[in-house]
């Protein structure tokens, strides 16, 4: 009734706008020097229009209210040019009697631009659908990029609709639909695209490259049943065939074990046909049933370095794990609570030598955590957004963590520790917790396709989190639940179909009787991160060289876009891998000085073109500051202190004290070495530890970033005449290094000499 009654007062303003237009001509000049009468039309014309494109009034979201729309933008035109001639105080009274007319124009605007896009939508989802039911792939391939392309641009549109339920119905009409046929061949055209595309590289010679593409498309044909199947498998056997046998890819398991994935199957392999560079030798091979992935254990690998496989022909670059910085672990896995609750997060520290570490470590807790007890201690607790300093015990740092707020979740924050050198407390290492979730458990919800997007599931648990972190209970009894095509399915039928993205709506009601069905049932997106991490304490990431390579995961299969955030376009492309993780190398430039931000993005689609970097866009990481600069001392002449007689020849109980560049942080690893050189060639290594030679960071207030060589005998001594003499330069350095695992560089280790 209420509904019919605003239609009829709609109906009656729209008549009396129709009369004021059809009054006569004199009439409607006398009226256009009434200001008051313009504004009185502007706003009548405001309200006819305001429901004309609402739920309430006659809005069928088919139809656009142009009429309506061009009078009420006519009326305030004159309403605006009449009130030009009045005071300043007079027209500032007209324009906010304006204010509404005007808004009601502009919401018209994107509401006819929605019913236009929605009608675009429909065309897009008819072309897919006629392509698919050709059974053509290639249409089918071309129709999917149009409309996919074609549909983010509308979709946008749709979304600027006022109105939650004016917006839902025009949305509701066609982006479910599009969406499923999208979705529903998705698959097919990817395995299609990289067939092909592997075809290219192959009569490119990009024999890898091929074959990379080649084991992602057989990837997604093994897990899924496809259409077209039939076809789809012979295009991809097609190029397998005509591959040469080859190296595609190296995996490092371990430091003794490696992953070689083949071009094609082979029927047997043998340890003494995979040859290595620096020394490396394949000591087993064994080859899966597959017959394309061979196992291979090695002698002990040298931490990052890289080497070369070769097998009949073929060859591959591959690079092990870098050494670790420092020795801090921690559990890096999500943990998932509720507000009322708390997580326990244990943190142990080793010295490079492997014993305890007890020097003080900085713990940062994000704003809305709380830390209510500091190594079973409840006295001992760290506030919210709070930096806390923290010695260890027994090399261990145990943490209860809480939410702020019993009533507010607290969802994806990190704990980070940074270990600090005992004397100078400049950061060694630092290292984050895996994300800390506490859940607010909700008494009652009535969904909508806005607050039910599920935002993580815990099927074993019969729970699901949506509505900004708020927690809902799944009972196995006294619920009825529906998928999207409102069949009543199963607790475990649900759960089955349940993944982060899905959207739930229905009735809620945690000691009651619950009515919840799937809306939508999308694929999961796995959450997508950056490994590295900046140091606390440096303005920037530092590298080596001219360029870095940054890693981190996202979901299988999406294009992960790297952005230098001073460009608009995307500086390197790569793809997440079947093992979820992703790399790609960009450009350091070594010369400037001056870091380069990073930043990256994964597509939100199979199909999605990357869009510009925006500091505001969503999905891009926040900019890490890239530094190209080597590791290396200040350049100065190194200070020296005698214990023994001045002059004498001999470094033996000498101390020679180097700084580096103000921005390092100096970590000396077990066995550190410095090697020296003499004119004649004579070489002399001393190594920590040994024949009492210590290599040893300087403490003391001022003395940060410079570290001391106590001189013994030497560890070893070849060359020339076997005896150190005359001004000596410094010709290796291992196990010195900055905070970011950067080996110091011997450029800027001036001579020592007058020992």
């Amino acid at each position: 009734m209420k509904k019919k009654a605003i239609k009829i007062a709609a109906s009656t303003a729209v008549a009396a706008s129709a009369f004021v237009a059809a009054a006569p001509a004199a009439q409607q000049a006398d009226a256009a020097t009434n200001v008051n009468q313009l504004i009185t039309d502007a706003q009548n014309a405001g309200t006819v229009l305001k429901w004309a494109i609402s739920v309430e009034g006659s809005a069928n979201f088919v139809d656009r209210p142009y009429d309506h729309y061009n009078a009420a933008k006519k009326a305030i035109a004159n309403a605006e040019k009449a009130a030009a001639k009045l005071s300043g105080s007079e027209k500032l009274s007209t324009d906010a009697k304006l204010v509404e007319p005007k808004l009601q124009v502009k919401r018209a605007g994107a509401y006819i631009d929605a019913i236009t896009s929605s009608e675009k939508i429909k065309t897009l989802t008819a072309g897919l659908d006629s392509a698919i039911k050709t059974n053509d792939i290639e249409k089918v391939e071309a129709a999917y990029h149009t409309a996919t392309a074609e549909y983010r641009k509308q979709a946008a549109l749709l979304d600027r609709v006022y109105g939650q339920s004016t917006r839902d119905e025009i949305r509701n009409k066609v982006k479910p639909s599009i969406e499923k046929l999208v979705a529903d061949v998705k698959n097919e055209v990817t395995v299609n695209m990289l067939a092909k595309a592997a075809d290219t590289d192959l009569k490119a010679n990009k024999f890898a490259d091929a074959s990379k593409k080649i084991a992602e498309a057989q990837a997604i044909l093994d897990a899924n049943v496809l259409k077209w199947e039939t076809a789809l498998q012979k295009s991809v056997d097609d190029v397998k065939t005509a591959l040469p046998l080859s190296v595609s890819t190296v995996s490092v398991l371990n430091d003794t074990t490696l992953v070689v994935t083949l071009s094609k199957p082979v029927v047997a392999v043998a340890a003494s046909e995979f040859t290595f560079d620096k020394g490396l030798v394949a000591t087993s091979a064994v080859l899966s049933s597959d017959k394309k992935t061979v196992t291979l254990t090695t002698n002990k690998q040298a931490a990052g370095t890289e080497y070369t496989v070769a097998y009949k022909g073929s060859s591959a670059k591959f690079t092990t794990v870098a050494a670790p910085i420092g020795n801090v672990t921690l559990d890096t896995a999500a943990s998932h609570a509720e507000t009322t609750q708390s997580i326990a997060l244990v943190a142990s520290f080793k010295t490079p030598q492997g014993t305890a570490n007890n020097n003080p470590v900085n713990v940062t807790v994000p704003t809305g955590y709380k830390v209510i007890s500091v190594n079973g201690s409840t006295a001992s607790t760290i506030a919210s957004g709070t930096t806390e300093m923290i010695s260890p015990v027994n090399g261990q740092i145990v943490l209860v963590v809480a939410a702020n707020s019993t009533t507010t979740p607290a969802v994806g924050g990190k704990i980070k520790f940074e270990t600090l050198t005992g004397s100078n407390g400049s950061v060694v290492e630092s290292k984050s917790s895996g994300s800390l979730n506490f859940y607010l458990l909700d008494d009652a919800e009535v969904f909508t396709t806005t607050t039910g997007v599920v935002e993580y599931v815990d099927a074993a648990n019969n729970y699901f989190v949506a509505n900004s972190g708020n927690k809902y209970l799944l009972k196995a009894s006294g619920n009825v639940y529906q998928d999207k095509d409102s069949n009543i399915i199963t607790l475990d039928t649900l759960k089955s179909k349940l993944s982060k993205g899905d959207v739930v709506t229905g009735q809620y009601i945690k000691d009651g009787s619950s009515v919840l069905k799937l809306e939508l049932d999308r694929v999961e997106t796995a959450d997508f991160e950056v490994d590295q991490e900046l140091v606390t304490g440096t303005p920037a990431f530092r590298v080596a060289g001219n360029t870095i390579t940054l890693t981190g995961s996202g979901e299988v299969g999406r294009e992960v876009s790297v952005y230098d955030t001073s460009k608009a376009r995307p500086v390197a492309k790569t793809t997440v891998l079947a093992n979820g993780k992703w790399t790609a190398t960009v450009p350091v430039d070594p010369t400037t000085g001056v870091p380069v931000n990073f930043s990256a993005r994964q597509a939100t689609s199979v199909n999605e073109i990357a869009p510009d970097y925006s500091t505001t866009g969503a999905g891009f990481t926040a900019p890490l500051p890239v530094l190209a600069a080597a590791f290396e001392t200040n350049g100065a002449a190194p200070d020296k202190v005698l214990s023994g007689t001045t002059a004498d020849e001999s470094l033996n109980g000498d101390v020679v004290t180097y700084t580096v560049k103000t921005i390092d942080t100096v970590v000396i690893k077990a066995g550190a070495t410095i090697t020296l050189q003499d004119g004649d060639s004579t070489r002399a290594t001393y190594t920590h530890g040994v024949n009492g030679t210590k290599i040893e960071k300087v403490s003391g207030a001022g003395n940060e970033g410079k570290f001391a060589i106590t001189f013994g005998a030497p560890s070893s001594i070849s060359g020339g005449d076997n005896k150190l003499t005359g001004s000596l330069s410094v010709h290796a350095v291992t196990g010195i290094e900055n905070q970011y695992g950067l080996k110091l560089s011997t450029n800027g280790m001036v001579n020592i000499f007058g020992y």
